[in-house]
């Protein structure tokens, strides 16, 4: 496969190797899902590939998007939005890799209660919890595809009796697929797991799961009702064509209109699918954050206070205080805000060089430069912080500037006594100073506010991971042509295969 990048040609050849998916399902119908796509590349280098998920509206976990290649290294992803239902998958920041091979590891959350693909059927068992669901097909042959399903179901140990738990499944699903039970630990419990695996898997062959528990286990008032009479597993079959055209196709015809919904327009609702939350029950499979419990993500001045959601003016005002008694810049004035760059000196940091940038030749500084600023930093943090404890962070880094240690500075350059003392709001000589200083960036630092409130505003989610722009203009142009072409023929016909893969 080719990509045409920076109007040169640049050729990958990749394999798709294997995909494992974790997908952990809430009382209530919600699910957290977690992909890990492992790609061998043969020649040339990957960004990424296309990903198709038609199942679920998703909510994506942006900051735990990473991948990992054979060495262990690991890279920030950017996750964008192509339309109809399709994602580019690529390594942060224009990266490619390759030779090699490279694990892409990607986290959303969806509702499979509202979709459909669980729902309560009746049975000489009981009333039963039906899971009808199928991860995404691939335009690719596997090695192998497996599936984790994690039941919010408490068990006492690694070992397993699914008779124990009323779980039953399908005559077609021990044919076609090795299963196997096992109790999954989390926080120090543990959760009724089924093992879905097979290998060798063909080009857009699609995993159809279909698994049911008692309904005792789930919250199932939003749930759909469908008469299924499954019986106990190896005496029983019922078709399953026509089992899927009941869970999937009649919600689809209800539910398209909600799923047309592009993610921007469904952000407002993603506080209630919050990651890694106090009440969350059912299990996630260990790999599936990379967080390290403890871990404390090294990080300089600039970049805690603003991961310590301190507003953006006093983050400014410390930057520029710096600046300007190294002899970099000269602050002309401060109502309004007027600044001279004096030199470009080697060796100023990412965030710095990025200031200087801002500044406009009449002295003012250009708001949309200090909100590249603020990105530059958030994906540096993101960055830094993929794998730690973002809660120890916090405590470190707040302790830290709230009593500097003269002996182990948190920054050898942003290390004066000063900076601490402003951010803590303490007396000290030149309070006066920086207090003017950060009334003349709160015009700037106003519409930006807080890292917090950056990191979820659309600026942030328009502008903070972008291509370059030949890139961008002969992929939205390609997209849209070949997209246009293909669309009106093959989308009634393809609408319920989710096809991914084309690695560029």
């Amino acid at each position: 496969m080719c990509s045409l990048l920076l109007l040169s040609l640049v050729c990958v050849t990749a394999n798709l190797r294997w995909v494992e998916v974790d997908v952990s399902l809430w009382e209530d119908g919600r699910a957290d899902f977690v992909y890990r796509v492992h790609w061998n590349v043969l020649s040339g280098t990957m960004s990424g590939f296309y990903f198709q998920e038609r199942t679920v509206e998703p909510y994506f976990d942006y900051e735990n998007a990473s991948a990992i290649d054979e060495y262990g290294k690991t890279y920030p992803l950017e996750i964008k939005d192509m339309g109809d239902d399709t994602y580019d998958i690529i390594l942060a920041r224009g990266k490619r890799y390759g030779p090699g091979e490279i694990t892409y590891v990607i986290h959303f959350g969806g509702d499979l209660g509202r979709s459909g693909n669980l729902a309560t059927t009746m049975s000489e068992f009981g009333e039963l919890v039906v899971l009808h669901w199928a991860p995404v097909q691939w335009d690719e042959s596997l090695e192998h595809y497996t599936v984790y399903v994690y039941y919010p179901i408490a068990v006492p140990g690694a070992e397993v009796n699914p008779d124990d738990y009323g779980y039953r499944t399908e005559k077609f699903m021990n044919e076609n697929y090795l299963l196997s039970y096992f109790g999954q630990e989390y926080q120090g419990e543990y959760y009724f797991t089924v093992r879905i695996h097979k290998d060798n898997i063909g080009t857009q062959e699609k995993i159809m799961i279909q698994q049911y528990v008692p309904a005792s286990y789930f919250n199932t008032q939003k749930f759909g009702k469908i008469e299924i009479e499954p019986e106990r597993r190896k005496k029983f079959f019922v078709p399953y064509e026509l089992i899927y055209m009941v869970i999937s196709i009649v919600p689809y015809l209800f539910y398209s209109n909600k799923k047309a919904k592009n993610i921007k327009g469904a952000y407002s609702d993603v506080a209630s699918l919050t990651w890694l939350r106090d009440d969350w029950v059912p299990p996630k499979i260990e790999v599936a954050t990379f967080r390290k419990s403890g871990k404390v993500a090294k990080l300089d001045l600039i970049e805690a206070a603003l991961f310590l959601d301190y507003p953006v003016n006093k983050i400014l005002t410390i930057l520029s205080s710096k600046l300007e008694e190294q002899g970099v810049i000269r602050v002309v004035a401060h109502e309004p805000l007027k600044i001279d760059v004096l030199q470009r000196p080697t060796g100023l940091r990412y965030y710095e060089t990025i200031f200087l940038d801002a500044v406009k030749p009449d002295g003012s500084l250009d708001e949309a430069g200090l909100k590249a600023l603020v990105t530059h930093v958030v994906e540096k943090v993101s960055a830094k912080a993929w794998d730690c404890d973002l809660e120890s962070t916090k405590a470190y880094y707040t302790e830290k500037i709230g009593a500097p240690s003269r002996e182990k500075p948190i920054d050898s350059e942003y290390n004066k006594q000063e900076y601490y003392d402003y951010l803590m709001q303490r007396e000290f000589m030149r309070r006066r100073y920086y207090g003017r200083m950060e009334s003349a960036f709160v015009i700037y630092g106003e519409p930006i506010k807080s890292y917090s409130a950056f990191i979820r505003s659309d600026a942030c989610h328009s502008a903070c991971y972008v291509h370059t722009a030949c890139h961008d203009a002969c992929h939205s142009a390609c997209h849209s042509a070949c997209h246009s072409a293909c669309h009106s023929a093959c989308h009634s016909a393809c609408h319920s295969a989710c096809v991914s893969g084309g690695a560029h």
